[in-house]
């Protein structure tokens, strides 16, 4: 049996225009007023929790690149001699 989810009460004011906005919306795609705000913080919450995500990674890349550079140039002619070897299409012998 699916256990019961637990769900609070809460009280918040909006402006007229947005609770005007909620209710257009929420009679458009046939959802309770508490059922569509809980799905659009939900969405909300999880964009932001990405965006802080791709700022992290951009600041590593950032950090890391002078590295990562000087690693990519001390292996390129390494990279370049078993591609020049093994390319697929060359003939074996040519």
């Amino acid at each position: 049996m699916a256990k019961a989810q637990t769900v609070q009460r809460v009280m918040f004011t909006i402006p007229p225009e947005l609770l005007q906005r909620v209710e257009d919306a929420r009679r458009k795609l046939d959802l309770s007023r508490s059922e569509l705000i809980r799905q659009a913080l939900t969405a909300y919450l999880e964009e932001q929790e990405r965006r802080e995500l791709r700022e992290l990674l951009w600041e590593g890349y950032i950090v890391n690149a002078k590295s990562s550079l000087r690693l990519a140039e001390e292996f390129y002619s390494a990279e370049q001699e078993a591609w020049d070897m093994h390319a697929p299409w060359r003939e074996k012998g040519a």
